[in-house]
């Protein structure tokens, strides 16, 4: 299978989604690794595993109907739902997660998958990263992380330094840009649980993002200066916990979000795209959405360099 990927927007190709067939409610609240699903749960709004199927059927319809290939993860007997937390592609190489323990048993999903893939690079146990942390913008690439001295006992920390290094020194050719977000177990509203939560780039070089969210006011500014200001969508703490920041891009013209979403979705059509409303209540309760349950293999290469004059991307060099 060739599989390449050098940006967030260029026409989806192939697509690997995640499922929900043997999808079980915890048995308790310490079984749960995120504060929006710990939230529903004490609440009893727990989702609901039929319901949760047919999301995800109206998701992969959407695919087809844009000429997607769509890949499913093999079955196996646990959570399923997100299948980007599991690796990601950069260029034509297939990065596979180093996950918290307590999933590790998903990975089994790409098994059919990996075995058509060529290139995999796969990170130590100790260089912790989701596929939700990683951001790619041609010759540039942005991961999440959390750098503060208590990562071990932060159960919403999914990415560590190691890992950024690691990356690093396989992508000889990229930048890589570090960005440490805000942490929470408890606050949905004060938790990036990956950088895909709180920062995506839209087609017309544009980005929509949650300022608050981020740790590092350096970084933020770095960011803000990447896209120029008045090209980013701001949204608030409250959205980005309502996953307003998880939309999925078929292509440079067509984004995937929820149908909720309604000033989001006013913006998107203001800048000239079409917009693909979904319902995806259900699975938002597991604090994840579009781009949470998708992984893209294959995209149409983006020969264009990324909006930055490489000559300025100074941020990464000295710091990992």
């Amino acid at each position: 299978m060739d599989i390449l990927v050098n940006n967030e927007t260029s026409q989806l190709k192939d697509v690997l989604i995640g499922n929900s067939y043997n999808f079980k409610s915890p048995i308790n609240f310490r079984d749960l690794y995120d504060p929006t699903s710990l939230m529903n749960y004490l609440k009893g709004k727990y989702p609901i595993k039929y319901r949760l199927q047919n999301q995800l059927l109206k998701l992969k319809k959407t695919l087809i109907k844009h000429d997607i290939t769509v890949h499913e993860l093999d079955i196996v007997d646990t959570n399923q739902i997100f299948s980007r937390d599991l690796g990601f592609v950069i260029d034509d190489i297939f990065f596979l997660s180093s996950i918290i323990p307590d999933r590790e048993l998903e990975l089994k999903g790409l098994n059919s998958v990996l075995k058509k893939i060529n290139k995999i690079v796969k990170l130590p146990k100790s260089a912790h990263i989701e596929g939700g942390d990683v951001v790619v913008d041609k010759e540039h690439v942005f991961i999440g992380y959390y750098g503060k001295n208590d990562y071990k006992n932060q159960i919403t920390a999914r990415t560590n330094k190691k890992a950024i290094k690691i990356i690093k020194d396989k992508l000889v050719n990229k930048e890589i840009f570090p960005i440490e977000l805000i942490k929470s177990s408890l606050s949905p509203t004060l938790n990036a649980l990956h950088l895909d939560c709180c920062f995506q780039p839209i087609s017309k070089n544009k980005a929509v993002i949650c300022k608050e969210a981020f740790a590092n006011k350096i970084e933020l500014n770095f960011l803000i200066s990447y896209f120029g200001d008045q090209n980013i969508f701001e949204i608030t703490l409250k959205e980005m916990s309502r996953l307003y920041c998880n939309f999925f891009s078929i292509n440079e013209n067509t984004v995937v979000t929820d149908k909720r979403f309604t000033r989001l979705i006013r913006w998107f059509k203001e800048i000239g795209l079409n917009v693909e409303k979904v319902d995806f209540s259900e699975i938002s309760k597991l604090g994840g959405l579009f781009r949470c349950c998708t992984l893209p293999l294959r995209r149409e290469k983006n020969k264009k360099l990324g909006i930055l004059d490489s000559s300025r991307c100074r941020l990464s060099d000295t710091r990992y």
